[in-house]
């Protein structure tokens, strides 16, 4: 690959996507590949069939390869909610007499406040909330500023040793050499909601397909976070537990993707499909309600997610949805905002071509890798591994 690009995977709770990028103009991106592979998947923290993951990762980076007709040497690979933990620390550095503030200074704070280290996981990047000078000055970039103490609102992302472990020897044995992690929640969090909107706090809400998580960003950090093995595919499995409906998984599949929340049901109304096997008609009505009771068990798991947080900043603050688990069922961001009296709005990337929720993971960690490699090839003779 060129100097100018990066290799990305991201792992999601059903697939996996290599991507090679460089940045384009006016912030946007060029792609030289993309492959996407379906896998079992993760739940609870752990894999269902590592071998399944390696041959999906292995397979995406060879059709990648190919396309670009280039090999694959150093990869960023983000780090799903379920692998992470996000600790978040209040740590102030005084100087002698006050001076500006440098970037040393800046690495300084992030080591000496780190004393939060856990067994089985590792530091993989560390960001600000927000930093505060010994005037009050409150702000995301001290750098320059001329203060005799700096105070640092910080969070740490720490990624499962056991994660780490598997993805660096699927990639090491396919012979990438270098392997970096960046946690996917900041990446979305930085690429998806304006700086503006980050200077208060925020919630935002990623449902995969079996995994989703809840953030609470504010600044350049996260302040609180949480993950759990319920997603879109849940909606799915409600409409065939019981076999009141009587269809098969993929079918129910299928039909989600046809059916309107937010139409009037007619007591008459059927819903109808056809794949190579037989025809299906089910009543409309019926379906409706099962996708419901879907959404409603993930809106149980949201109202513990704000209940644990327990934030008072986040009272009043839309939910800021993404993910390719619910977003593309018509009506559910309705439902899902009705059934928490919360005000909820789809986030996506603004590309052109590119601009689906489900797309959101990917291209934010291509856009915090380009944003890694620029800045330490800026400042790697100096500040070498300054960052994360």
């Amino acid at each position: 690959m060129n100097r100018r690009s990066v290799a990305v995977l991201d792992v999601e709770s059903s697939e996996v996507t290599v991507i090679i990028g460089e940045r384009g103009v006016n912030n946007t991106f060029v792609f030289k590949g993309m492959k996407t592979e379906k896998y079992d998947g993760f739940a609870d923290a752990d894999f269902f069939d590592s071998e399944k993951l390696s041959r999906a990762v292995s397979e995406a980076l060879r059709c990648v390869e190919l396309s670009c007709n280039d090999k694959i040497k150093e990869i960023y690979v983000g780090v799903p909610g379920e692998f992470l933990k996000v600790v978040t620390m209040r740590h102030m550095t005084s100087f002698p007499k006050k001076r500006r503030i440098s970037l040393q200074d800046v690495k300084n704070l992030y080591h000496d406040g780190f004393t939060c280290g856990e067994a089985g996981y590792s530091l993989i990047k560390q960001s600000n909330v927000y930093y505060v000078t010994s005037d009050k000055r409150r702000t995301i970039d001290p750098v320059g500023m001329v203060s005799d103490s700096l105070e640092g609102y910080l969070s740490y992302f720490l990624c499962s040793d056991y994660y780490k472990n598997i993805l660096s020897n699927i990639l090491y044995q396919y012979g990438v050499k270098k392997v970096s992690f960046l946690p996917a929640s900041l990446a979305e969090a930085m690429y998806l909601i304006p700086s503006e909107t980050r200077d208060e706090y925020a919630i935002l809400l990623d449902i995969g397909y079996m995994s989703m998580t809840f953030s609470v960003v504010c600044g350049n950090g996260i302040v609180y976070q949480s993950a759990c093995s319920v997603g879109g595919g849940h909606v799915t499995a409600c409409m065939i537990r019981d076999g009141e409906l009587e269809i098969p998984f993929d079918v129910a599949e299928a039909l989600l993707k046809k059916v309107n929340l937010s139409s009037v049901d007619n007591p008459d109304a059927t819903i109808d499909y056809t794949d190579r096997l037989q025809s299906y008609s089910l009543p409309l009505s019926a379906v409706h309600e099962k996708v419901k009771e879907g959404l409603d068990l993930i809106c149980e798991v949201i109202n513990k997610c704000l209940e644990l947080c327990d934030n008072r900043n986040i009272d009043y603050k839309p939910i800021l949805l993404t993910g390719g688990g619910v977003t593309n069922i018509r009506g559910a961001r309705e439902h899902i905002s009705n059934r928490l009296n919360k005000v909820v709005e789809i986030v996506a990337p603004n590309l052109p071509y590119y601009n689906k929720a489900s797309q959101s993971s990917v291209l934010s960690l291509l856009d915090m890798a380009l944003t890694e490699k620029r800045e330490k090839s800026l400042f790697s003779n100096i500040f070498y591994g300054f960052g994360g």
